[in-house]
């Protein structure tokens, strides 16, 4: 009896233990699957997805040589709608998206959906192309073209229209939106020399503004402006009306602050005409009017130094150097301007000096967001650069420079893409009094747009100077003339007609 009651009270036992495992059991199983899943297109509390919304800006490209500069917002839903004997290129990653900016229900045929950088190297090598790129995609191996004429790179146009708000759930595609803070640009001009004609021109207008006045507007423009200041600015002589040596009264520094230059370069070969003192003068005065120079100096430390400003949160380094003999060249205890020896005015390209132009580019990007070079070099009135300008602009290039610029020839020269990077051989004349031929009274302004460090556009805007002084925006056959010749004369598929 007392086993029997023994036996009972071990079954009941097991079999209480054997009810609370299948509470525990059950009481899992009803957290798994009674528990009520969150609805469709909301997130769990501890599984929430973040939506966020931007605008995507897109550009136009074409190659550099083609004459359309802007085209309409009608005109390029057209070539993407119907037939077009042009080729038309759509970014692959893009294709949807720029189905919805126009509106289109399809594509035209020749439509061609391709990745950005290839569409970048079928743009940039041939001209007759046309494509509708990412803003990010582009860079300065292509033009962007103004829709509607408005320049998604000008900080002044409003309402632009290839934009397109999308949303997405990856917050670094959201936070590289465009910003139009982003954007710096830097406006370059060619040689500035006012003494001669230029000088009696202004003296007889009684306007030391004179020469800069249609062209005014457009430098202004710039967040920095670069001019190649070709002649010294002293009241120590009265400008002659002719010869080879070139001064301007101080007042005419009127004219380069009322077109907003902000930095001028001094290696070359006139700055130092009427002697150090003279030269010393324009120093002086450069510094009392807010005008910062490079290229020259009081002695060798400060016409080598490079030149660092800040714009937008960018440091910018700027480096100059005079290739042309009959400069003073700075020492280390007189006032001069930066050297360096070339062919065609020496006999061979003195490494010596090469090397140190790539050391000067190194550490000054070491210090600098971006490199800008300009060279004072070539052969006078003719448009093909020569082989120890281009050595020179490859090493400058390799060395960390991301824009160079040419002066000198007086004639406009043509350009070159070397690693993505442009060279600009030479801009011609910006105010002289050389009205003997067509060419040397003709140049371009260079605006070269950069979107935060990177280099987005390079717009060549051609002018003629007229009345022995005052260059000004050309008619659309001049401005093609002009364009020609820099293309024909180019070296690289992207600037070569």
């Amino acid at each position: 009896m007392k086993r029997s009651r023994r036996r009972l009270l071990r079954n009941n036992k097991t079999a209480l233990i054997f009810c609370a495992v299948l509470l525990i059991i059950g009481a899992i199983l009803s957290v798994v699957f009674i528990q009520p899943w969150p609805k469709a297109g909301k997130a769990s509390k501890n599984n929430k997805t973040e939506v966020y919304e931007y605008e995507q800006y897109y550009v136009p490209i074409n190659h550099f040589s083609d004459k359309i500069d802007t085209i309409s917002f009608a005109e390029l839903k057209n070539k993407l709608a119907n037939e077009s004997n042009e080729d038309v290129y759509v970014s692959a990653d893009e294709r949807e998206n720029v189905r919805k900016l126009f509106n289109l229900d399809n594509f035209q045929p020749k439509v061609q959906f391709l990745g950005d950088q290839e569409i970048v190297n079928l743009v940039g090598e041939k001209s007759n192309r046309l494509a509708i790129v990412p803003f990010q995609t582009a860079g300065s191996r292509v033009k962007t073209l103004k829709v509607d004429n408005k320049l998604l790179w000008d900080k002044t146009a409003t309402d632009y229209p290839l934009k397109l708000k999308l949303k997405t759930s990856d917050k670094s595609k959201a936070s590289n939106a465009f910003i139009q803070n982003k954007i710096t640009l830097l406006t370059n001009v060619g040689d500035v020399i006012l003494g001669r004609h230029v000088a009696y021109k202004m003296r007889t207008y009684n306007d030391y503004t004179h020469p800069w006045l249609k062209m005014a507007d457009l430098l202004k423009k710039g967040d920095i402006t670069f001019a190649d200041l070709e002649t010294p600015l002293s009241d120590r002589v009265s400008p002659p009306d002719e010869g080879m040596s070139f001064i301007a009264p101080q007042k005419s520094i009127a004219g380069l602050k009322m077109a907003g230059v902000d930095i001028v370069a001094l290696a070359n070969n006139h700055s130092t005409n009427y002697g150090v003192n003279v030269f010393n003068d324009t120093l002086e005065l450069l510094k009392k009017e807010g005008i910062s120079y490079v290229g020259g100096g009081i002695n060798s430390e400060e016409a080598y130094r490079s030149l660092f400003i800040e714009r937008n949160g960018l440091k910018w380094g700027f480096v100059d150097f005079n290739s042309i003999i009959g400069a003073i060249n700075a020492t280390d205890d007189s006032a001069g301007v930066a050297k360096f020896a070339i062919k065609p005015w020496a006999e061979i390209d003195d490494q010596t000096d090469i090397a140190r132009i790539k050391i000067m580019i190194k550490e000054t990007k070491k210090q600098a967001d971006i490199v800008v070079a300009e060279f004072h070099w070539g052969v006078e009135y003719q448009a093909d650069p020569i082989q120890s300008q281009v050595n020179v602009a490859h090493a400058a290039m390799e060395s960390g420079a991301d824009l160079i610029v040419g002066t000198h020839p007086h004639v406009v020269q043509g350009a070159e893409s070397y690693q993505g990077k442009p060279i600009l051989y030479s801009l011609g004349n910006f105010i002289f009094d050389q009205e003997w031929s067509m060419e040397t009274k003709q140049g371009v302004v260079a605006e070269a747009y950069f979107y935060s460090k990177k280099l987005v556009d390079i717009r060549l805007i051609p002018y003629q100077i007229e009345d022995y002084n005052q260059p000004g925006l050309t008619t659309e056959d001049q401005s093609n003339q002009i364009l020609n010749r820099i293309f024909t004369a180019s070296i690289s598929k992207e600037f070569q007609n």
